[in-house]
């Protein structure tokens, strides 16, 4: 069959329109909306649907490619490949963009709203390929499970965790395509396309200083001077530790990109200064903070107006950890970082950070399709700085890939600012692509078989 392309952008458009109309800010979520309507969709195409309600308004939906969903998720090898994305966005304050929040409105071939980007378009995307592969009639050895989340902004509460409490296994060893990446960024002219492979590890940290006139830091009976000292050893802390495999190889493949071959043996710290003049200032910083932990104060309250406890100061810290860095080792170098200082912490939240061995035929396949299509490109896999529900399915050993893929000119530096930000859109032409992308790929992965 010859998929006549100018129609399914038209019809992907206005999925993806009425999607962004359903308002499914978070809190309170209503999800639930979001999910009648894509089920509806679902089964008018063939597909088998299922909405987990999980509190009132809230729900996750299950779409199955070949059998009943109740069946697909009864046997975790029963399928073979999960398309994951999530239904909630955060909040828009009209009077800010420049069409509205959840108008859907299209101007000159841009569709505007909360979710364009984060992560609606992705739903639609994996939606529609789907929908494209079952009106060729193609049947697979396995199914292919499509899960929508509720409340992936605020924790996943009501969303990935209440599923994995009673389908954990579904995931247990599975590929699972996500959010996160398909975003190019341009070095040397070349577009690479990032693939997220993994993300940094996020800790949120609470210090104490407390107040105490024993201390050769304090003043007038205030733990300020305290406090300084220690957000200065904050912001001057360096944690040593080895870089993943994925940044490794994503800065070998942009050094290849640029002609540097020489400097593929050379230290990560030289690596990174030969790039910067290949890239701008913003990605020096993306690419830095890939193969490092950082630790960053985000609020500082003290002194006497701020009437704190008998007069403390407290300070917030949020670190950014490379995967493999766990809970005791953090709490081992805050040990250090405190010494003969009067000051207590405790952990705030803890999430570990993960990272996916990218070498797959799946890796290779988005690869090979975005080559056909766009010259002269690659696929890279990165760790995200950033947190999605990937990080949930850490104990399940599933390989996850964050790829919505853009056309070039919808870059990593353009895309970022929109992603929770002012004026989220998306251009009907890059939606098409990542759709063509997407569907290519999981066709030619299901018929391997893998």
């Amino acid at each position: 069959m010859s998929i006549q392309w100018d129609l399914i952008k038209a019809e992907a458009a206005s999925y993806l329109q009425k999607l962004i109309q359903i308002d499914t800010t978070n809190p309170p979520g209503n999800e639930l909306e979001a999910t009648r309507y894509l089920a509806e969709l679902a089964r008018k195409n063939g597909l088998h649907a299922e909405i987990q309600e999980t509190a009132e308004g809230r729900a996750n939906l299950l779409i199955s490619y070949q059998q009943p969903v109740t069946r697909a998720m009864g046997a975790p090898d029963n399928s073979s490949l999960i398309l994951l994305s999530h239904l909630d966005v955060v909040g828009a304050d009209a009077e800010d963009w420049e069409h509205g929040p959840f108008s859907g409105a299209i101007v000159e071939d841009v569709l505007w709203g909360r979710g364009t980007i984060d992560t609606k378009q992705l739903t639609i995307m994996e939606l529609m390929a789907l929908i494209l592969l079952k009106r060729e009639n193609r049947t697979f050895a396995k199914d292919i499970l499509l899960v929508a989340t509720a409340d992936e902004e605020s924790g996943s509460t009501y969303g990935l965790l209440e599923l994995l409490k009673t389908h954990g296994e579904l995931f247990r060893n599975k590929h699972v395509i996500s959010e996160g990446g398909g975003f190019p960024i341009l070095v040397n002219d070349i577009p690479h396309y990032l693939c997220e492979t993994g993300q940094k590890g996020i800790c949120q940290i609470t210090f104490h200083v407390a107040n105490s006139q024993s201390t050769p830091y304090y003043v007038d009976n205030r733990p300020m001077h305290a406090a300084a000292r220690l957000v200065q050893r904050i912001t001057q802390f360096r944690w040593e530790a080895e870089p993943p495999k994925t940044t490794v190889y994503l800065l070998d493949q942009l050094l290849q990109s640029c002609r540097l071959e020489e400097a593929i043996s050379a230290p990560i710290a030289e690596k990174l200064r030969l790039l910067q003049p290949y890239v701008s200032p913003f990605m020096a910083n993306v690419l830095r903070a890939m193969t490092e932990n950082t630790m960053a104060p985000t609020i500082w309250k003290g002194g006497r107006l701020a009437r704190q406890p008998q007069g403390e100061a407290v300070i917030c810290v949020d670190c950014r950890l490379l995967p493999g860095v766990t809970r005791e080792m953090v709490e081992e170098k805050l040990a250090q970082l405190v010494e003969d200082l009067p000051v207590s912490w405790q952990i705030e939240s803890f999430s570990q950070g993960y990272e996916t061995e990218f070498e797959s035929p799946l890796f290779e396949l988005f690869d090979q399709r975005v080559r056909a299509q766009i010259e002269n490109s690659k696929v890279v896999p990165f760790i995200a700085t950033g947190s999605s529900d990937g990080r949930h399915l850490l104990p399940y050993r599933s390989r996850v890939f964050g790829f919505s893929p853009m056309l070039p000119d919808v870059t990593f530096e353009k895309v970022l600012p929109l992603v929770h930000g002012v004026n989220e859109r998306i251009p009907l032409d890059s939606l098409l692509f990542g759709i063509r992308i997407l569907y290519e790929s999981i066709g030619q992965y299901m018929t391997r078989g893998e």
